[in-house]
């Protein structure tokens, strides 16, 4: 049976960091997908509205992060091989979708069309996904062009970075974030299953354009250590 496990730290009242949300273990598991979402909570205003908005943006970005796209000003620039790496990891923390897919040898049967779906979703369709195998950090997804389908081994793959959103300002339907990226190996789980603070090692700058069904990612651009405030 699928499962996603949260653990979410108290919330604690800190002057910056307002959100640490992000580290993921993606485990796959015989019967399916297993994603284990441990996110990462301090939060300097205590309003509910805002702590619920801020981590809706972390979860949307949780894998945006964890892949470490190089810079974009425009999506339609973006490196596709990056994307696509992007929304298949994203669609494979979807516990619901992916418990619906079959296991065989080669590992979980991913169909193309769901990462379409699910690359659309998140970029838009200005930028059409192009298919191919997955490669990221210690993890590879191979793709089948004969069967039109994405194998994806019984295995696991952790990203190197948390998310963390500093601030945020809005425009229309358009969402600008500062956002952290915090080294996993940075975050300290204390004994007793909270999360301690941690600094980010960078910072950018991305922009969330709100959707009917989401956001579509739009840019993100590095963050000079003097330009962060």
């Amino acid at each position: 049976m699928d499962e996603i496990i949260t653990i979410q730290q108290k919330k604690e009242k800190k002057k910056k960091a307002p959100f640490i949300a992000g580290i993921i273990v993606l485990a796959l598991a015989i019967v399916g997908v297993v994603s284990i979402v441990e996110k990462c909570i301090g939060v300097a205003n205590t309003e509910s509205q805002v702590s619920a908005e801020y981590e809706e943006y972390a979860d949307f970005l949780m894998w945006v992060v964890g892949v470490d796209p190089d810079p974009f000003a425009d999506i339609t620039k973006a490196n596709k091989e990056t994307l696509r790496n992007i929304a298949v990891c994203d669609l494979l923390s979807d516990s619901v979708k992916t418990g619906e897919y079959e296991v065989s040898d080669k590992g979980l049967i991913v169909p193309a069309a769901a990462v379409e779906g699910h690359y659309t979703a998140m970029f838009g369709s200005e930028n059409p996904l192009v298919h191919g195998t997955v490669v990221g950090y210690g993890y590879q997804f191979d793709y089948d062009a004969a069967k039109n389908v994405y194998y994806v081994p019984l295995s696991g793959a952790t990203p190197p970075f948390a998310v963390r959103i500093d601030s945020v300002e809005k425009s229309g339907g358009v969402i600008q974030l500062r956002v952290g990226y915090v080294g996993i190996n940075n975050v300290e789980i204390k004994a007793d299953g909270s999360i301690g603070s941690a600094e980010p090692d960078k910072y950018a700058d991305i922009t969330l354009k709100k959707t009917e069904n989401g956001y579509n990612l739009i840019s993100l651009m590095t963050v000079t250590v003097g330009e962060h405030q």
